[in-house]
């Protein structure tokens, strides 16, 4: 595995950043939280009765699993929470160390229960961690590269992945979908002339703890200028 050094500062700025679970959804530049418990299929209802944002057409929704539920619904919110309402050519990068064991654990406990032609193997099932990157891609009609980042070096090496990415690229975007226990952080990151603190000790497993340390540090990044 590579091994990259810890770096804290970056030319990248953070537009926007949202947080989702199955209870509650969080925009960091706009302030709105909406709350369900109904899961992630109730909180997307929420969002629509709110008529709060600028909605996209998540065609996919329904019949998705649950992470690939999570990346759809956090990526349009971190797109509405930096004023945008389509993401063009903006990349996609999933990470969080979990991958997609859950799919992978259900789909085979059912295919021991059930059989081959009973149980999920006659149905289409994302037990790939890239999977919920692509159908957030497809959905939100998303056209920059797309892929699962592993690292051991938390969320500096994928902010160091996000940088490289943006400086070869001419899409000037990236969207970083994080994955832990149940819960999804969505940044909307592009190319800055300036370097910014991202600083922080909190691991990848604590993404309410990166949210609320990085919506700080975006703050004081828009008071720097």
């Amino acid at each position: 595995m590579k091994t990259i050094s810890r770096q804290t500062s970056f030319k990248l700025s953070l537009r926007g950043m949202a947080l989702v679970n199955s209870s509650h959804a969080l925009m960091m530049n706009k302030g709105l939280s909406f709350e369900s418990k109904d899961g992630v299929a109730g909180i997307y209802q929420e969002i629509v009765s709110s008529k709060s944002i600028p909605l996209m057409r998540l065609d996919n929704f329904r019949r998705a699993g649950e992470k690939a539920r999570l990346a759809m619904l956090g990526s349009m919110l971190a797109l509405a929470d930096a004023g945008l309402s389509t993401g063009g050519n903006a990349a996609i990068i999933g990470w969080g160390g979990e991958e997609s064991m859950s799919e992978n654990r259900a789909y085979f406990t059912d295919y021991a229960v059930n059989g081959r032609f009973l149980g999920r193997s006659q149905l289409f099932v994302g037990t790939l961690p890239s999977t919920p990157l692509c159908e957030a891609a497809i959905c939100l009609n998303l056209h920059g590269p797309v892929y699962y980042f592993q690292s051991d070096g938390g969320l500096d090496a994928v902010l160091t992945e996000a940088e490289s990415l943006l400086s070869s690229q001419s899409a000037g975007q990236a969207l970083l979908l994080g994955f832990s226990r149940g819960e999804l952080l969505a940044m909307l990151l592009e190319q800055s002339g300036d370097l910014h603190d991202f600083s922080q000790s909190l691991r990848a497993s604590d993404m309410h703890g990166i949210y609320n340390s990085l919506k700080k540090e975006a703050g004081n990044c828009s008071k720097r200028g």
